[in-house]
């Protein structure tokens, strides 16, 4: 587990549940966010929701990690960098056992939630993929059986929960599911991302006092560039929530700029902007579907703020066209594998 080969190293399959609805309001249930969408990675679950995380397609994928192999990524977009920051989860009694014993049936439940409520947002951002979800009606909401569902059988058994979107605070279901968690289990930790433009309306004192930790995303440092991703006029009201966080010294917080055609011209002002805010912390994304171009960019800046790389992070993405190839090459031929070996 200390293997650190990039196109290797990812035990999601041991540890992490991500909910995400599918067109007719059932839950589409993966292992994370990045091969969500490819149909030999999901489940789709109308109902018993806890037994999905013993299903067929996640006891394959087990299998093969059990035999050193990770083809059930392959071409996802983090096969070039699988997770950050989840090693914590890999050092888990149970979760350590089932891998040593290369095990495909898990007694335990899932450690880490990641779930999407609703697809609902307030923005209408270009780089968005859920943008021609919404606009088609389809895969917007989960059904409220299946969230009583997650609630009594999933949640209980987890030590983390991410809470998605759409735009979290926008949805009433999404928002009774956040209250949920924060009344039913103060003790998990609850990570929240949202861009920002409903936290005042929220409540900034319910989000201190619950103690959510918030991933903010920004698409701008300045209202023109801010208005011609989203489509909205939303740059003020942002930028005055997250002082107010940072006034109120809110520590659990990170901004998150993604970098696109179209914000390239505000990087370096974020970059600033982190590195004025002592205790604040950054993350620089690319948009994975511009390709590398914007990676030299990236690494100037990492290098020129290399004295807050504690708390100013870069992650690197492409999707290439030789890995959408790759994908759509790669992708019946582990389905037949999986049916073959699954008769």
């Amino acid at each position: 587990m200390k293997n650190r080969n990039r196109t290797a190293c990812c035990f999601r399959p041991y540890f992490k549940m991500t909910i995400a609805p599918s067109r007719e309001g059932d839950a589409v249930v993966a292992t994370c966010w990045n091969n969500i969408f490819r149909p030999e990675n999901r489940v789709i679950v109308r109902e018993n929701i806890k037994e999905a995380w013993n299903s067929r397609e996640f006891r394959f994928q087990r299998k093969l990690i059990s035999r050193g192999g990770w083809d059930f990524c392959r071409g996802a977009n983090c096969a070039c960098d699988p997770f950050r920051r989840e090693d914590q989860f890999l050092g888990s009694a149970d979760v350590k056992d089932a891998i040593t014993a290369k095990k495909d049936s898990l007694e335990y439940g899932p450690k880490l939630i990641a779930i999407i409520p609703s697809h609902g947002c307030n923005c209408d951002c270009d780089s968005c993929f859920q943008v021609l979800i919404r606009k088609r009606r389809m895969a917007y909401s989960l059904k409220e059986a299946l969230l009583k569902e997650i609630k009594k059988s999933i949640i209980p058994s987890c030590r983390n929960v991410i809470i998605s979107g759409g735009e979290p605070f926008f949805v009433r279901q999404t928002r009774d599911f956040i209250d949920w968690m924060a009344s039913n289990h103060p003790d998990k930790r609850v990570a929240v991302n949202t861009n920002g433009s409903l936290l005042h309306e929220y409540g900034l004192d319910r989000i201190l006092k619950n103690n959510f930790f918030l991933t903010i995303s920004v698409y701008g440092m300045c209202e023109d560039t801010y208005l011609a991703v989203t489509k909205r006029n939303n740059f003020g009201i942002v930028f005055h929530n997250i002082q107010a966080l940072i006034d109120r010294r809110h520590k659990k917080m990170q901004v998150a700029f993604l970098l696109t055609a179209k914000t390239a011209c505000d990087t370096e002002k974020f970059c600033e902007f982190i590195a004025g805010n002592d205790g604040l912390n950054g993350l620089v994304r690319n948009n994975c579907y511009e390709g590398a171009k914007f990676w030299g960019l990236m690494r100037r800046l990492q290098a020129k703020h290399a004295d807050i790389s504690f708390r100013l992070k870069f992650e690197y993405q492409n999707e290439p066209l030789s890995k959408v190839i790759c994908r759509r090459w790669y992708n019946p031929v582990y389905s037949l594998k999986y049916l073959m070996e699954n008769r």
